[in-house]
């Protein structure tokens, strides 16, 4: 459920970014979404014990670089090249690389349905990225930012699994102090990012209602509430199978992109069916390979 509400969440971002991005530079505006989803976070983990343990283990740091800065930044910046709806069904990768990267990591079986699902998702993604056959920036951008996220999930994954203690590990089991200091090292991260911004004049913030809103938004409930809920969730379930619950970002993104007056295309919309055809067989494999037998307690 956590994972779920998390990824309900996560499908609205795109045409609410695409928006905010109008008025707001893409590092104004990852920076201030998560500096407010730190606002919200780190209150509740100063409650708790282990934050500045969590902040001086090396992982935490990587899970900052991966789940928040290379993610969220490059998709910000994506949108400047390429449309809602496009970054939206993108998202579709996000399944599979989990489940491949979690089969070489934590060594997750994976089955022939999820091999023959990442065939129909490589084809939806072509035919959703072709411009003219090309990859356009925008697309680059947007699957290195799925790529690092997927990288995010599995390492999340590992941290669950390990033993508590061990070399490099996540030292404690709370969702919320883990949770807040991966979002504090996201903004640690992008503030590099954020001076260079500054110093070329490329900075923009337009204050209005409409960004306020939106802003708020992105930082309070699709920043601070989703990274808790898919830090508790992922540390709880297989990386494949909590990989596999992203597959409905690329369809309701893309619905409500459409909704929004974004305008559908041919290419689109059929490489959107087979993307998600694709991780619905790739999920339902994971599934039917994981078993009762190894589900977590």
């Amino acid at each position: 459920m956590a994972l779920s509400s998390a990824v309900l969440i996560w499908a609205t971002t795109f045409v609410v970014s695409e928006s905010a991005l109008t008025s707001t530079s893409p590092a104004v505006l990852t920076v201030l979404r998560f500096v407010l989803c730190v606002a919200v976070l780190l209150p509740l983990a100063l409650r708790r014990e282990g934050l500045g343990r969590m902040l001086r283990t090396p992982l935490t740091a990587v899970l900052g670089l991966t789940g928040v800065a290379a993610y969220y930044g490059l998709q910000n910046v994506a949108l400047l090249y390429t449309t809602a709806g496009t970054t939206a069904l993108l998202q579709a990768v996000l399944p599979v690389a989990t489940a491949g990267l979690a089969a070489v990591a934590l060594r997750e079986r994976v089955a022939t349905g999820t091999l023959v699902g990442l065939l129909l998702a490589t084809a939806g993604v072509v035919l959703i990225a072709s411009g003219g056959a090309r990859f356009d920036r925008g697309v680059v951008l947007v699957l290195a930012g799925v790529l690092a996220y997927a990288a995010y999930t599995v390492l999340l994954r590992r941290s669950g699994s390990a033993e508590t203690g061990a070399a490099g590990d996540v030292p404690t089991d709370d969702p919320v102090v883990l949770a807040a200091a991966t979002a504090l090292w996201g903004v640690i991260l992008l503030l590099p990012w954020q001076l260079w911004e500054i110093a070329g004049g490329r900075a923009q913030l337009t204050v209005s209602t409409a960004g306020i809103g939106a802003t708020l938004y992105l930082g309070v409930v699709a920043s601070g509430a989703t990274l808790l809920l898919w830090t508790y969730g992922a540390r709880r379930t297989p990386a494949s199978v909590s990989g596999v619950l992203t597959a409905a970002i690329p369809a309701v993104g893309y619905a409500l992109a459409v909704m929004t007056g974004e305008q559908p295309t041919t290419s689109k919309t059929v490489g959107g069916i087979l993307a998600v055809a694709g991780v619905l067989l790739a999920g339902y494999a994971v599934t039917r390979s994981a078993g009762p037998e190894s589900a977590p307690p």
